[in-house]
């Protein structure tokens, strides 16, 4: 089950607590999204690097809308860009809608709207079937501890939860030595590799520069 969710459904997955409502801030989990999605395009074979510039290669649909809908974007830009910007591109509310509203249409989570104070609008996402994330959970848990052998699935996701620093809030302590093992072993070709390095890569830059800027308005406020 865990295998049928894209990359993107399952960091997103993992980022809901048990009353429905998101573990990371916003920003945070837009940018772990827009990597999540790249990823999950490296790992099929749709998009590549070329020199150093996100290029896609196969433009077949992939069935599932968010997936294709990005490599409509990427192909339809005209110019090449980095990783970096195509993840400071993906990275905004839309593509969170997006992800979430697919796991609600799949039955894996439902949808609670709501106002604080009658005013703020809120948005939870209770889980409505949990074999999904227990076995997601159970996958992740299994090579962290070196019960298993990663996949380039459960590769990916622990490389994304790595570079928003919510790898070891999800699955408690794991050995960056062994961490660094897990997202770059000889589970993928060295093509597919190179795109997922630059895509956590890029995602931890675009979370360090947001939070700088956050950082920097605090300090002048």
């Amino acid at each position: 089950m865990a295998e049928q969710l894209t990359v993107p459904q399952a960091f997103a997955l993992l980022q809901v607590e048990r009353d429905g409502q998101h573990a990371l801030d916003g920003s945070t989990l837009d940018t772990g999204l827009a990597g999540a999605v790249l990823a999950d395009l490296a790992l099929r074979g749709v998009v590549s690097l070329q020199d150093g510039l996100v290029t896609v290669v196969n433009g077949a649909a992939t069935g599932d809308a968010v997936l294709d809908g990005v490599v409509d974007s990427i192909a339809a830009s005209g110019t090449p860009r980095k990783a970096t910007w195509w993840v400071g591109q993906l990275g905004k509310r839309p593509l969170r809608d997006a992800v979430f509203a697919g796991l609600v249409e799949r039955g894996v989570l439902s949808l609670e709207q709501g106002k604080v104070l009658g005013i703020f609008p809120t948005t939870k996402h209770p889980e409505r079937d949990g074999g999904p994330e227990a076995l997601l959970r159970s996958g992740i848990a299994d090579v962290l501890a070196g019960r298993a052998g990663p996949a380039p699935f459960s590769a990916a996701v622990i490389g994304l939860l790595d570079a928003t620093n919510t790898l070891r809030k999800q699955f408690g302590p794991a050995d960056k030595d062994l961490v660094k093992e897990i997202t770059s072993g000889t589970w993928a070709s060295p093509a597919v590799k190179a795109v997922l390095e630059e895509v956590e890569a890029a995602t931890m830059v675009v979370i360090m520069a947001a939070t700088a800027v956050t950082t920097t308005s605090i300090v002048t406020g």
